[in-house]
């Protein structure tokens, strides 16, 4: 995920960073970024974790407050950084397993990264400027142990509108398990006489243990009628489906 508008900072090798954690061992990470613009750019770096509900909404919390935060044992080189210009500058984070004593699963946390400067203001009606800075928040992931599929659920199943009148399916993914997942989602779609019609692929979205994710598939090409559909979400070794009745 990531909060940004025409940024003179870039993020070059992604948002989201996953690495096999061994217990007792140090892991190091670099961090890409990139100032294009054509003055100096200063970045703060901090930390959060991070929470998903069935409804979609995200929280921030307090780093170190969640149970999986990999935040105990995670730090970067440099906290505040001034960048040139052009420059290409690696944020190096390392996480350190020397204390680990929890059972296996995920770990994970954010790096925040903030440009001071703000990226636009707007004038208020006391006259007052309210400036909107850029931020990134870079996803780091750690998997302790051998990694496993285990409890992927179907929360919800629903046919509903959009904001615009069109169909769309509603869906959210528990994950009970201790491990992330990110399930490949598709719906098949049958007539009544069983003729299959239409496969429909729904963006993966990352589930973390003890989390649930929405996922949203648009139906707005399927013309009126009834229609009997499979709904199938699979990782790794796992699968889970549901059969479902459509009436568009």
């Amino acid at each position: 995920m990531t909060f940004h508008a025409s940024a003179a900072v870039v993020v070059q090798n992604g948002l989201t960073h996953i690495h096999d954690l061994q217990v007792n061992s140090t892991l190091e990470g670099t961090i890409i970024l990139k100032n294009t613009g054509s003055k100096e750019e200063r970045i703060t770096v901090y930390f959060n974790d991070l929470s998903v509900n069935c409804d979609g909404q995200i929280s921030y919390l307090e780093p170190g407050t969640s149970e999986h935060s990999l935040f105990p044992f995670l730090s970067v080189n440099n906290k505040d950084y001034t960048m040139q210009p052009g420059e290409e500058y690696e944020l190096i984070y390392q996480i350190k397993m020397d204390n680990f004593n929890q059972e296996v699963g995920s770990l994970w946390s954010l790096i925040m990264i903030e440009m001071s400067d703000p990226i636009s203001k707007t004038s208020t009606a006391q006259g007052l400027e309210i400036g909107s800075k850029v931020r990134y928040a870079i996803q780091l992931i750690g998997n302790v142990g051998q990694k496993n599929s285990e409890g992927m659920t179907y929360e919800n199943v629903s046919l509903s509108k959009d904001q615009d009148g069109f169909n769309i399916l509603e869906l959210s993914i528990t994950n009970a398990g201790k491990f992330l997942v990110l399930p490949k989602t598709e719906l098949q779609i049958f007539d009544l006489n069983g003729q299959k019609i239409k496969d429909l692929k729904i963006t993966t979205k990352k589930v973390y243990p003890n989390n649930c994710q929405r996922f949203i598939l648009p139906l707005t090409d399927l013309p009126s009628g009834d229609y009997k559909a499979v709904l199938v979400s699979e990782y790794q070794d796992e699968a889970i489906g549901v059969n479902i009745d459509l009436k568009i």
